[in-house]
């Protein structure tokens, strides 16, 4: 229980990220998230090697691609012929936030060796959680796209 109380705030340090269009924080949640997920599946490694090893691999890379950053990218001073690389960018590491945590949803649905304490009612709450996850970077991605720095 004390491990999803912990996914749910570091959530909403992510949805606050999002909502104030803050990056840092945005990515901090998704980081720490990651962590948090990496370190909660090692102990089932000798239950179910593939499963754990996929799982271990999907929150790694969504650990690389969130380690945050201060700056927000509208600091920045964005002249036109970077305007495109940076959108593809942004693009392409926003809608890997997005897969990865709908994958994840199905991961927690049938993974066989929940962390200790998560009963088998209790799974749709990290479900709904990865759900949001992956929902908020099609925000931040609508939000970011219609800023005029970026158009």
């Amino acid at each position: 229980m004390e491990i999803l109380i912990i996914a749910i705030l570091l959530s909403v340090v992510t949805i606050y990220g999002a909502i104030t269009m803050k990056r840092f924080y945005f990515l901090l949640g998704y980081f720490l998230f990651s962590l948090l997920a990496i370190t909660s599946l090692i102990p089932s490694y000798k239950d179910d090697k593939y499963l754990a090893l996929t799982s271990l691999a999907l929150f790694l890379v969504l650990a690389i691609i969130s380690f945050p950053a201060r700056k927000n990218i509208v600091d920045y001073n964005i002249n036109a012929e970077t305007i495109p690389l940076v959108k593809s960018f942004v693009l392409r590491t926003l809608l890997a936030l997005s897969a990865i945590n709908v994958v994840a949803i199905f991961l927690v649905k049938f993974d066989p060796n929940m962390p200790e304490g998560i009963s088998e009612s209790m799974r749709i709450i990290p479900m709904i959680m990865h759900g949001v996850l992956g929902a908020l970077p099609l925000y931040v991605m609508f939000r970011l796209f219609r800023s005029p720095k970026l158009n």
